[in-house]
């Protein structure tokens, strides 16, 4: 049977489902591949999306000077975090980490993360679902996309295997524009689930064994469909979830944000050729209840946020050092102002998180200042980066991929900040370039 290349299977197809499997959304994998490499030969690229808007000044509160007045007196005399409670971080004064956030500082206190100041969307956006749906899409401009910006990644990529068997996933119940389009992307929130879920419980081996029967050597679109379906069910089964012992004694924390970054781990530990993992995970939206310190909403989200990053990092490190970069980001900030109910509101620009073994740790990026005349519309941090930069850096230098315009239509004017280490390719800017035919393929 000839040989189906991937990227034109994801032109000409659309989202592709298969009957009889449960707790699943799953695409096109073209044949079982179990080698050794952990990975498709490009980093594990682990994207934490943090849904609801994250209280960037809070979980990075300023320390000293005059944006540490303005902070704890004028803006929030109430929902501040004294200088005197948070944690300090190597090399700088200007700036702290939560006090629930001791794994985050631990990382960055080891040169192992980079705190992007003031990201945010080019035009800001203080709608949840607009602005999600901007960074999902990849694009602020074009609005009639019909596929994600990692669909384009990896439509674009030149180097993930054709055979790829789980190149991308999503821990969730809950799909994401991200991987709109993407038939390749399996959203799977919890992996016990995934299996046969038609008939009869005692007849599920038999079932398996007929099904394998019959997908034996495929000559149709829907036969191959079916077929790795079902290889991908059997590796999930043949994988040992409750008896996992992660690396470095990394300790990940109760809760389902704990669970996704522990299924991740394992699935590329057990080398489905995963590249991409989406990890959605909210709570963020913090108009009541934020409290402070080590108390309140904000604080229990930070200390699961913060030891399961370490315990992600720690867990990966020891059997895949430098073979991984984790992003953190948020659809917008907080207002740079408590709200009557000593929270907060939506606000413009944000830190943004990137974690790893190539990462240059420090403070990147060009903080705005928190007097009057600094604020946005004298109220929101503004945004100083486009969070495209960041991400197109590890596109570009840990993933291998230039095609920046053809992943974020509308954007030409990439600026690096050193954030990681890695070769640094040009980016082509072509919305319309064609990667089929930038080299050769079957």
């Amino acid at each position: 049977m000839k040989k189906m290349n991937r990227r034109k299977f994801l032109k000409g197809s659309g989202l592709v489902s298969v009957a009889g499997l449960g707790g699943l959304q799953l695409g096109f994998a073209n044949s079982l591949v179990r080698g050794g490499s952990g990975g498709s030969g490009r980093d594990l690229l682990v994207y934490v999306f943090l849904n609801g808007g994250m209280d960037g000044l809070n979980m990075v509160p300023p320390r000293s000077g005059n944006d540490y007045v303005e902070y704890s007196t004028t803006l929030r005399p109430t929902l501040h975090i004294p200088n005197t409670e948070s944690l300090p971080l190597n090399g700088q004064n200007a700036f702290g980490m939560h006090p629930s956030a001791t794994g985050l500082a631990s990382l960055f206190n080891s040169n192992k993360m980079a705190i992007v100041h003031a990201t945010g969307l080019v035009v800001p956006n203080r709608s949840h679902f607009e602005a999600t749906r901007f960074m999902e899409l990849g694009s602020q401009s074009v609005t009639t996309l019909g596929t994600g910006w990692l669909t384009r990644y990896f439509n674009s990529s030149l180097h993930t295997p054709d055979d790829a068997v789980m190149p991308s996933i999503v821990p969730s119940y809950n799909n994401t524009d991200a991987v709109l389009g993407d038939p390749t992307a399996l959203v799977m929130a919890n992996p016990q689930e995934f299996s046969l879920s038609d008939g009869h419980w005692a007849w599920t081996d038999e079932m398996q064994d007929i099904l394998g029967e019959i997908y034996t050597n495929p000559n149709t679109l829907e036969q191959l469909v079916g077929s790795q379906t079902l290889n991908a069910s059997s590796i999930i089964q043949s994988i040992d979830w409750d008896n996992y012992v992660p690396g470095n004694n990394a300790q990940y924390p109760d809760g389902f944000l704990g669970q996704q970054l522990r299924t991740v781990a394992q699935l590329y530990k057990n080398d489905v050729n995963l590249e991409v993992a989406y990890v959605p995970t909210g709570g963020w939206d913090t108009h009541t209840g934020q409290g402070t310190g080590t108390t309140g909403q904000f604080a229990d989200l930070t200390s699961e946020l913060s030891a399961g990053l370490h315990a992600l990092y720690q867990d990966l490190t020891a059997s895949h050092n430098g073979r991984f970069t984790i992003i953190v980001q948020s659809e917008f900030g907080r207002r740079a102002y408590e709200n009557s109910d000593n929270s907060t509101d939506h606000g413009y620009g944000n830190p943004m998180f990137v974690i790893g073994d190539h990462v240059n740790g420090g403070f990147y990026g060009q903080f705005p200042g928190l007097a009057p005349n600094q604020l946005y519309e004298g109220d929101d941090v503004e945004a100083t980066v486009d969070f495209r930069d960041v991400v197109s850096e590890v596109l570009l230098k840990r993933q291998h991929n230039r095609f920046l315009g053809y992943i974020f239509p509308g954007y030409n004017d990439y600026t690096p900040l050193g954030l990681v280490n890695g070769v640094e390719l040009n980016p082509v800017y072509e919305e319309n370039y064609d990667p089929l035919f930038t080299g050769t393929f079957d």
